[in-house]
């Protein structure tokens, strides 16, 4: 009652009865509730939900009832334009969070396709370094037929070794890099599914309307809707999720990521080493060739004065029956028998040829054994000649085997 009294000007001192007073006031509420009740019952298109539900209250709360607001003649048009509005409303957030869709499933396409391309560089490094293993091995398995006097470990041995050892190291490596990129495939292909799914869902209400809209930074994607509400909670959710794993996987990719160049120059090295031993076996072969030449004329020339020793050796013998003995021949010639009239003239003839013939025996035997060694030295330099070839034309063949491999590369990547 006081409240009431202090909105008009009133004495001090009042004459009039409180019932009388407060009915008058009753009647003055009253017009204040039907001057502030809207003559509307639908809400307006330019407030927002929240602002009109809060309008609505403070309006109860001042005037202490609930009411029914009083529809107006053209209310049905009016219901009709709001349901329009609305609809329109909720097509155009719908395109705009189509357009943020398609970005996003952009976006994951793209680094899919990038994926797959690394993953066909792989698989093709992958095959080529099964390859070059399979070539080592053969490259092995026909120095393997080399020669036994030609298998000295040599430097092709240990550049072969190596060469093993780094492409069993790099197809490890591809097969683990092959099954990260399989793995992040298979993430991407579901994050993707999911995208497509949710445009596919938004599209069924974009009948009527453009799909032509203006992209929207990224900045704008969290912004909220004012028609679509939290159903579009687990669509956004969809997209931080594939460009957060995206962001992800271009983090964690590693800096060299395909290596198909890595073995090429111990490939080569290899190759070159190859080239080198045939030729150092050439110039050796060159070298037995002429020491053969050397040691057969060495062995002609030791036959020939064998020979003439020989038949100096038959003509110190002289001949066999005594009948054939000349007179100078004679230990009894007749200068001889005539000098040993006198005592003490013996002469040495028959000790001097006994020792001259057994000295003569020592050098035909010590030239035969010379003559044999040479013939034995021959032999070693012929089959030191066969085998230097023989490991010439394998070393040759397995280095043409290796460059018509490396030329054919791009024609047989799987094996």
């Amino acid at each position: 009652m006081e409240e009431g009294a202090s909105d008009l000007p009133m004495a001090e001192i009042s004459v009039g009865s409180a019932t009388w007073r407060d009915a008058s006031y009753k009647t003055i509420r009253l017009a204040q509730d039907l001057r502030l009740r809207p003559f509307s019952c639908l809400p307006s298109t330019r407030n927002t939900p929240e602002k009109t539900r809060i309008e609505d209250e403070n309006i109860q709360m001042k005037s202490g009832r609930r009411y029914l607001p009083t529809p107006p003649p053209f209310n049905r048009d009016l219901i009709i334009d709001t349901c329009n509005a609305y609809a329109c409303g909720y097509m155009r957030e719908t395109r705009s969070s189509m357009s943020i869709l398609r970005q996003a499933l952009a976006e994951t396409n793209h680094y899919i396709h990038r994926l797959q391309k690394q993953r066909s560089t792989l698989e093709r490094s992958h095959a080529n370094t099964r390859r070059d293993l399979l070539t080592n091995n053969e490259t092995a398995q026909i120095r393997s037929t080399r020669p036994m006097s030609e298998r000295y470990p040599d430097k092709v041995d240990h550049l072969l070794q190596e060469e093993k050892k780094g492409l069993h190291n790099l197809k490890r490596y591809s097969e683990n890099q092959l099954q990260e990129i399989s793995r992040q495939l298979q993430v991407l292909y579901s994050h993707r599914q999911k995208l497509l799914e949710f445009c596919k869902e938004k599209g069924r209400v974009l009948d009527i309307i453009s799909e032509n809209a203006r992209p929207r930074h990224h900045s704008q994607d969290q912004i909220g809707s004012k028609f679509l509400g939290p159903e579009n909670t687990d669509c956004q959710a969809a997209i931080r999720s594939a460009r957060s794993t995206c962001e992800k996987f271009r983090n964690i990719q590693p800096p060299n990521w395909y290596k198909p160049e890595n073995r090429r120059e111990l490939k080569e090295s290899v190759t070159q080493a190859l080239g080198k031993k045939a030729d150092e076996s050439a110039h050796i072969w060159e070298d037995l060739t002429l020491t053969s030449g050397d040691v057969r004329n060495m062995t002609q020339r030791q036959q020939r004065i064998h020979d003439e020793m020989e038949t100096g050796y038959h003509l110190q013998l002289g001949p066999v029956s005594s009948l054939d003995l000349s007179v100078r021949e004679r230990l009894d010639r007749p200068l001889v028998r005539i000098l040993q009239r006198h005592p003490g003239t013996q002469l040495p003839e028959s000790t001097l040829i006994s020792q001259g013939t057994v000295s003569l025996q020592k050098s035909l035997s010590k030239t035969r054994d010379g003559i044999g060694l040479l013939h034995d030295t021959q032999i070693k330099l012929k089959e030191d000649q066969e085998n230097k070839l023989r490991g010439e034309s394998i070393d040759r063949a397995a280095a043409r085997l290796r460059v018509r491999s490396a030329k054919g590369r791009r024609e047989r990547l799987c094996l």
